[in-house]
Formats: C-alpha cells, sequence, structure tokens
C-alpha cells in the first residue's frame, strides 16, 4: 500500500469517500430507479434493454428520468460528513466519489460547501471497484489520497490508496478490512438489526388482522376450535400481505417521509433498511401470503387478492386523492372482517359492515387531521404526497366526527332490531354499549384536537389504556346480554 512509504505523522493530500452507503446511508441507484417507477411505472420493462449496454448506461437511463430527486433529503452519514469537513479544515482536498451517475454526485456535492470535486460513472464506464481507483489516480496524479469505503468492492479502491477508512455497521467486516490494512480507520455507522427489521415490516401493526376474529366473537363462536384455527391463518396471511405493502408504500413514499418530522426515522426513509433489502422482500411476502391464503380457503384467497389490489392501489397512486384515500383506508380495515368471515364460513352480518365503514372512516379521519395538524404547527401549508392542504383540517375533522356519530347510530339501530334477539337472551343490555362507543369516538377526537395522536389512531388506541378500559366493559355488556 502506498501510504506504507507515509510518516506516520503525514495525512494525505486528497481525501475520497465513496457516496452510497458511506457518505448517505442509501444508494442513488436505487433511488433513481423508484423515483422513475414512481414518475412512469412502465419503465420496469426498459431496465433490461438498458442493462444490456451496462450498468452506466442503466445508471444514466435513470439519471435522466430522476432529476427532479431531492438530493437534499437523502439520509447522510454523520460520522462520515464531520470526519470530512474535519479534514478539509486540515488543508486536505475533499472528494466524492461513486459508482452511481457522475451528475447525481455532482448535486450531491453541491449539497457540502468541503467538496472540491466528484468522480462518477458517466454513462459509458461503471465507476466502481478497480475502474473507481483508476479513475482516483487520474485525478489525483502523484497525490498521496486515502479512501472511506463500506463495500466488498472497495478493497480494489482501498489498496491503491495511502490511509483505508472503513464505514462499518457490520464488526465482522470491520475485522476483515482491519485484518488486512491495521491502520485502518473505523467509522461507525447504525446496523440494520432484528429490530430494524421488523420495525421494516411494521409488525406492530399486524395487531390490526384481529379485525379477521370480530365474525366469531359476534356469532358467539368463541369455542369453535377449528374456526380460531381458520382465523389465525386468514390473520398470518394478511400480516404478512400488509407488512409487502407496507414495504412497497415506503418505498414510493421515500421523499414524503422524509420531509416529515416522525416518519423520516423509518428504516427505509433513514437509509438503516437497505432499499435492495426491501425490494427483495417485498415480493416474498406476497408470494408467502398467499400460499397462506389459498391453504387457509380457496375463496378468502380472492379477499386477499382484492386487498392486495386496493392497498397497491393506494401507494402507487389512490393516496394522493383526497378523500379517496380516507375512504380506502376504511375499505380496507372492513375487507378484514369480510376475509375473517369467508375464511371461517361465519356470516358477516349488514350491521357490522356499516358500523365497521363509519368507524374506520372517522378513524382515517383522525390520520389525516393529525398530520395536518402537525403540518400547521410547523407553520407549513400543503401535505406531501397526499392531496390535503392545512386549510381543509378543520372540513377533515367534521368529516371523521359526522362518521364516528353516524357508527353509534348504526349500533342503536342494530340494537332495536329483530337479529339482536335471535342472539342475545338480554338484547336491552345491548344499549349500555351506544354510550360507551359514544365516549370512545368524541374522547378520540378530542385527543386529536390537542395533539396527542400521532399519524396512526388504531395503532395509538391499541397503546391507550382507557381504550382497553372501554374494550373490557364492552365485554361485560356483551356477557351480560347473553346470559
Amino acid at each position: 500500500m502506498h501510504g506504507e512509504n507515509l510518516k506516520h505523522s503525514e495525512k494525505p493530500s486528497v481525501v475520497c469517500a465513496d457516496v452510497d452507503g458511506s457518505v448517505i446511508t442509501t444508494d442513488l441507484l436505487f433511488e433513481t430507479l423508484l423515483f422513475a417507477l414512481k414518475q412512469d411505472f412502465w419503465i420496469l420493462f426498459y431496465l433490461p434493454f438498458w442493462l444490456l449496454r451496462g450498468r452506466a448506461h442503466l445508471k444514466r437511463q435513470l439519471a435522466d428520468r430522476a432529476q427532479g430527486l431531492a438530493v437534499d433529503l437523502l439520509p447522510v452519514n454523520s460520522a462520515v460528513i464531520s470526519y470530512l469537513r474535519s479534514a478539509a479544515e486540515s488543508g486536505q482536498r475533499v472528494m466524492l466519489t461513486s459508482a452511481s451517475d457522475v451528475r447525481l454526485v455532482e448535486k450531491l456535492a453541491d449539497q457540502f460547501d468541503f467538496v472540491s470535486g466528484v468522480i462518477g460513472s458517466d454513462g459509458v464506464t461503471n465507476r466502481k471497484g478497480r475502474a473507481k481507483a483508476q479513475a482516483i489516480r487520474e485525478v489525483v496524479g502523484d497525490t498521496t489520497w486515502e479512501y472511506i469505503g463500506d463495500s466488498e468492492a472497495d478493497f480494489d479502491v482501498w489498496r491503491e490508496s495511502s490511509q483505508v477508512v472503513c464505514v462499518a455497521s457490520d464488526a465482522a467486516f470491520a475485522r476483515r478490512v482491519s485484518n488486512r490494512y491495521p491502520k485502518v480507520i473505523v467509522l461507525e455507522k447504525e446496523p440494520c438489526t432484528m429490530k430494524v427489521f421488523l420495525r421494516a415490516l411494521r409488525v406492530h401493526q399486524w395487531m390490526k388482522n384481529i379485525l379477521v376474529f370480530a365474525p366469531l366473537v359476534l356469532a358467539h363462536q368463541i369455542f369453535n376450535v377449528q374456526g380460531w384455527f381458520v382465523a389465525c391463518g386468514a390473520a398470518l396471511s394478511f400480516s404478512l400481505c400488509a407488512s409487502g405493502v407496507y414495504l412497497l408504500n415506503d418505498l414510493l413514499d421515500l421523499e414524503a417521509d422524509r420531509r416529515h418530522p416522525r416518519k423520516r426515522k423509518r428504516p427505509c426513509a433513514s437509509g438503516v433498511f437497505p432499499l435492495s433489502y426491501a425490494l427483495a422482500l417485498a415480493p416474498v411476502l406476497f408470494v408467502a401470503a398467499f400460499a397462506v391464503a389459498l391453504a387457509v380457503q380457496p375463496q378468502f384467497a380472492i379477499i386477499l387478492g382484492l386487498y392486495f389490489i386496493l392497498t397497491s392501489a393506494y401507494s402507487y397512486r389512490l393516496k394522493a386523492l383526497a378523500l379517496v384515500d380516507i375512504i380506502l383506508l376504511a375499505m380496507l380495515y372492513t375487507i378484514r372482517i369480510v376475509g375473517g368471515g369467508v375464511a371461517t364460513g361465519v356470516h358477516v352480518s349488514q350491521w357490522l359492515l356499516g358500523l365497521s365503514m363509519f368507524i374506520f372512516f372517522s378513524l382515517a379521519c383522525v390520520k389525516r387531521f393529525s398530520e395536518l395538524l402537525t403540518l400547521q404547527q410547523r407553520k407549513e401549508h400543503r401535505t406531501w404526497g397526499r392531496g390535503y392542504a392545512v386549510s381543509d383540517m378543520e372540513q377533515v375533522a367534521s368529516f371523521g366526527t359526522a362518521s364516528g356519530y353516524i357508527a353509534v347510530l348504526v349500533l342503536a339501530l342494530y340494537v332495536s332490531g329483530k337479529e339482536v334477539v335471535e342472539l342475545y337472551r338480554n338484547p336491552a343490555v345491548i344499549w349500555m354499549a351506544c354510550p360507551l362507543l359514544l365516549y370512545w369516538v368524541s374522547r378520540i377526537w378530542l385527543l386529536a384536537r390537542r395533539g396527542l395522536v400521532h399519524d396512526d389512531p388504531l395503532v395509538f388506541a391499541l397503546q391507550d389504556k382507557v381504550t382497553y378500559a372501554v374494550a373490557a366493559i364492552g365485554a361485560v355488556i356483551v356477557i351480560g346480554a347473553k346470559w
């Protein structure tokens, strides 16, 4: 290594930093791919033909279609940025080097006042590994240089550098580099742990799928062991599909998430969970979901297919349409109940479907209202990737509260109907559930207006002690009416 001829106190004149995975925690290739696909899905079919002409050509084509990519929002590695800034202040020349298209690297470099030059792929040559090392030599000449990298391909560049700097989240990789280059400087980045993996899958959101058990419980078949077993399979199927859709949604919503004070910390938006992992994992989850669905009940697989189509349409386009997104969210919750009925063979009453649509429309309005309230507090005027302005906040609140109270009315009409007599010995007791639901709906909207409900009201409800108390009282009421 060239650095063996340097005095220990000398610093290389130039610091060359890899972009993808080092300077930024994400990858420009996948960022441009996702941005381009969001603009025009049919680009997917051009990818193999572009790749046949070489990776550099593929990257150039994607860069051409991703001129609007917000590079200023890309997540950066603070340890690397601090290192580069200190190097520039000490008189070293700082360059960004990448296998990504050079025009994107130039746009990224404009965000940092300490960067004096860039190297990237030019549409013909893919500047990766040896090609990157050669490009650096051509630029710096006989000047000594150090290189900051994070991947297997960077060994070819480190071999030519005077000083090795390794950006590592994996202790095993850092040891490999240090075994080969004992004087390596190691900069840490946040690792993709199992906790991050579970956050990316939104496993906590799987609690929503308890709705598939509603038909069994409300039909008083709580001792139907076979039914519970089938319902568990249906819940697992919905959960796997939902996780795949959450990954898809996060990939398509990167820019909007990065502009949000809380959502920017999501695994994909923050770069902790690699975009390549999400792209590979999503289809695996979809295949697994449908395999489980077919094992549960072929007709249930049709319901899951409808759920998949609607959620995918929501992620790709419909979430940007005001009111359509709220109605669709309410439908997706209701589909879970329908799916539970189809899987277990339990009839789902029209009263349950009506109650579900109105109560979940109200909760979807809470979700949008909370987002608009956050924007108002930040003195912003429009949502990113949504069809709402802050001025719509009061109207959304009126939609939501009205829908919540209609849900209470549906419950009251059910209690006064003929069906309730067939299921309960003392149906009059069910009336007590009406003020209970009225209280719960009113309370969640009161808390939303106080700014205490963040993003997903159902997740909030699942973490709310009062909600559990209301549910327990409701269970007592049902038992009292039954016996």
